[in-house]
């Protein structure tokens, strides 16, 4: 009677565990597949639900759950702006679905990293979503999956500036949503086609493809996306610098977007409105919307983090509560059942719990402390890393860009107050040859900025264009180069830029003042050295009475910040300029 009592026991329990673990599994899955615009809507709470639920399919080894979990929470940590945490939860969702044969949430997982990782890394973005779309097209993932894919690649392709590949890529997602009727994905293809050719300065081209999704989102229900072609329209309007017109639209866009709540967009549209005001002059107005964007930012970032902290557990708590309270209701339906099966476990496992549980709790503590501790120290150190780089991005267009424009409006001023019988033409082609100078330099900028890393060819190669540029427009200097590169070494971007603006500085300054007919551009390297050598034949100057000059002394700073030590030598044979970088 015992035996078949207690193999009465263990059936039940059997069926009991299982129909608690499906349970688990449900509950598991439902939270995995909450929609990405609750998500946004409150990143603490999620990044709080997301661990929790984690830690619950670890403990069932659910591991389709876990890499669920993993990809929610790679998600969350994006858009905090924790990038290497994100990447890290990608890579490590990649590696259970790889391992589980889930192709299809594989494919998906490689295609969110890459796009995630568009600013970050280019070209490893670029590989991630080449192995996501060849994934797809390999294992003929379904229709509506690869359209996704596709706009992202087009995405990475335009900021590689591959403009054909982008369209190519933009136009076959747009191709598989018109397939299958996708109401809603298809005004997403048309604005992304419609974006690109505005930006290529092809506007007619560009209202086409925004006129058609303007047709579809006639027809939608809510206002959210005819908001957002507004806002394309504003976007198109400024770029065409219709300036009256486009103050008009993106006036319209902060109306639509207060009544339905669309905080991005109304911010958005406060900052365009306040750029726009300040080049029509109108600054009373340009500071009235800065001060309202930066009220309504301020309002959205200082929120109270402990209230809202307080609020979610208050919530989760009460949560939790209600599932015990259900599955308490649940067992008590049972309990003559389980009273026997829950007597034996306690009496033979109690002790072995007790023990385990609290080297646990203390296991867990310490690392949660060791964590905690490493993530402060990471996010000091990146703050600080960002700070420097945004100090040194803001100096460069302040001292480049920001005198040559100052330059240019103060050249417009003249001709529109003072004598009008100067020859404008003549004035105007010369400020087009300086704004087109100051464009130069902007290009210059943004190309050193965003080489996370470069080597010394790739400065040669820049240089090389320069000097090409600047002979074709000279008669009486020839420029020259000799580049002794024996060993290739990396340099940063920021070292790009310090050593590139020297050069540029070092050729103006000769071809204004030296007198010189030849300018030689001289960079060499050595196993543990590099150094660039900017020299002339002209007559030049006394250095003593010079050297507090703002050219000079931005060479030198700019030297020394990439690294190198400056140094000038200059008589009447001419003038001499090195900054060397010794690596060992």
């Amino acid at each position: 009677m015992r035996i078949i009592l207690k193999l009465i026991l263990f059936i039940f329990c059997s069926a009991f565990n299982f129909s608690y673990s499906q349970s688990n599994l449900n509950q598991i899955d439902s939270i995995n597949s909450i929609e990405y615009q609750e998500i946004v809507s409150n990143l603490l709470k999620y990044e709080m639900i997301f661990s929790d639920n984690l830690n619950e399919a670890r403990k069932i080894h659910y591991e389709k759950g876990i890499a669920k979990c993993l990809s929610n929470l790679a998600l969350v940590h994006y858009l905090k702006g924790d990038y290497d945490k994100s990447t890290q939860y990608h890579l490590e969702a990649i590696n259970i679905f790889e391992k589980s044969e889930m192709f299809q949430e594989l494919c998906e997982e490689y295609g969110e990293l890459g796009y995630q990782m568009k600013r970050i890394n280019l070209p490893k973005a670029n590989e991630y979503m080449q192995k996501a779309i060849y994934l797809a097209e390999d294992r003929n993932i379904p229709l509506f999956r690869k359209t996704k894919l596709y706009d992202n690649y087009g995405v990475i392709k335009e900021m590689m500036e591959q403009y054909d590949s982008a369209f190519s890529y933009y136009r076959k997602a747009l191709k598989i949503k018109e397939q299958l009727n996708d109401s809603i994905g298809i005004p997403y293809s048309l604005n992304k086609i419609a974006v690109l050719y505005a930006s290529l300065k092809n506007f007619d081209k560009a209202y086409e493809y925004l006129s058609l999704s303007d047709k579809i989102r006639a027809k939608e229900k809510g206002e959210f996306g005819r908001i957002e072609n507004l806002s394309l329209h504003a976007d198109f309007l400024s770029m065409e610098n219709k300036i009256d017109e486009a103050i008009n639209k993106y006036e319209e866009v902060l109306r639509s977007a207060k009544q339905i709540n669309y905080t991005y967009l109304v911010l958005y549209s406060l900052q365009n409105l306040s750029d726009l005001y300040k080049k029509k002059n109108d600054f009373q107005n340009a500071f009235l919307k800065a001060q309202m964007y930066y009220n309504l930012k301020d309002s959205i970032d200082n929120v109270d983090v402990k209230s809202r902290i307080a609020q979610l557990e208050i919530a989760y708590q009460t949560e939790q509560k209600n599932k015990l309270l259900a599955e308490s209701q649940y067992q008590l339906k049972s309990r003559e059942q389980q009273l026997l099966f829950a007597i034996v476990t306690v009496l033979l496992l109690t002790l072995i719990f007790i023990g385990v549980y609290k080297y646990q709790i203390l296991k867990k503590k310490r690392d949660l402390a060791e964590l905690e501790y490493k993530s402060k120290l990471q996010t000091a150190e990146l703050e600080k890393k960002l700070s420097d780089e945004k100090l040194k991005l803001s100096r460069e267009l302040h001292d480049n860009i920001g005198s040559q424009l100052t330059f240019i409006i103060s050249s417009l001023d003249n001709i529109a107050y003072k004598n009008p019988e100067i020859n404008i033409s003549e004035k105007l082609g010369f400020i087009q040859d300086f704004s087109r100078n100051a464009l130069d330099d902007l290009r210059n900028t943004i190309w050193a900025m965003k080489h996370q890393e470069g080597n010394l060819e790739e400065l040669g190669l820049k240089t090389n264009q320069l000097i090409s540029k600047i002979n074709g427009s000279l008669e009486s200097v020839t420029i020259e180069t000799d580049f002794n590169i024996i060993k290739n070494h990396s340099i940063n971007s920021s070292q790009m830029l310090n050593l590139f603006r020297i050069i540029q500085e070092a050729i103006q300054n000769s071809i204004k003042h030296s007198g010189a007919d030849i300018i030689k551009i001289i960079i060499t390297s050595s196993d543990d050295s590099f150094r660039i050598i900017i020299k002339d034949n002209g007559k030049g100057f006394n250095i003593n009475e010079i050297t507090n000059g703002n050219g000079l002394f931005n060479m030198k700073r700019r030297c020394e910040e990439s690294g190198g030590r400056f140094s000038i030598s200059s008589s009447v044979n001419g003038t001499e300029i090195i900054c060397e970088h010794q690596l060992s």
